[in-house]
């Protein structure tokens, strides 16, 4: 079983990377336009935090391909960085369904009890996950979530703030695919650069930089 999800690891990764433009930074250093690029509309600065924002979706064979390097990632994080995934629906009802599990997720503090489930009913056991019913049995099984509490939330107006906000932000940053990582509120990285996690370091050094200019 470990064998075959080392496999399945690979092979997405090389899915998601052949997808995505290759880059030749082996020196470190990444040019605007080129590995990273300005969102559309940039977001307020916070002198003293710094923001990571992913933006995916459950049901994007990439964003399951890089959510491992993004974890490891997350795990090492300089201590004034502030990481937050946020759910895209990409247009679709599935991705509408699977955003709103992650905020009901959220509401109910079971991420870290959902989060890897949910990517792996969808991309490893082949389950759709488009519709509310099939999550709430995730949620039980996965989390013991009570069938009821899931119900009470599934249409609550903190869940549908959420899903507001995330899809506003969205595209106010102008984001067009997914997963797409926004540093600072300013800076934009394809999750499919090979160098993913080495131009997060890059962009969070720049942002501090600036802010300190």
């Amino acid at each position: 079983m470990r064998l075959l999800k080392s496999l399945l690891f690979a092979g997405l990764a090389v899915f998601a990377v052949a997808c995505s433009a290759s880059t030749d930074s082996s020196a470190g250093s990444y040019e605007l336009g080129k590995q990273f690029q300005v969102v559309r509309e940039p977001a307020p600065a916070d002198s003293k935090r710094i923001s990571v924002e992913e933006f995916f979706c459950f049901c994007c064979p990439h964003c399951y391909a890089v959510d491992p390097a993004i974890e490891a990632w997350r795990k090492k994080k300089a201590a004034d960085v502030d990481f937050t995934f946020v759910p895209n629906t990409l247009g679709r009802p599935d991705g509408e369904v699977q955003a709103r599990a992650f905020y009901i997720a959220q509401a109910l503090g079971v991420e870290d009890k959902i989060h890897l489930p949910l990517f792996q009913a969808i991309h490893e056991q082949r389950m759709p996950m488009a519709a509310l019913p099939a999550v709430r049995d995730l949620f039980t099984s996965a989390a013991g979530v009570k069938p009821e509490d899931f119900d009470q939330l599934s249409s609550s107006f903190v869940v549908d703030a959420n899903l507001r906000k995330a899809e506003g932000e969205a595209r106010s940053y102008g984001i067009a695919s997914t997963p797409t990582i926004v540093v600072g509120g300013k800076y934009s990285v394809s999750g499919g650069s090979p160098e993913l996690t080495k131009i997060l370091d890059f962009l969070v050094d720049k942002v501090r930089k600036e802010r300190k200019s």
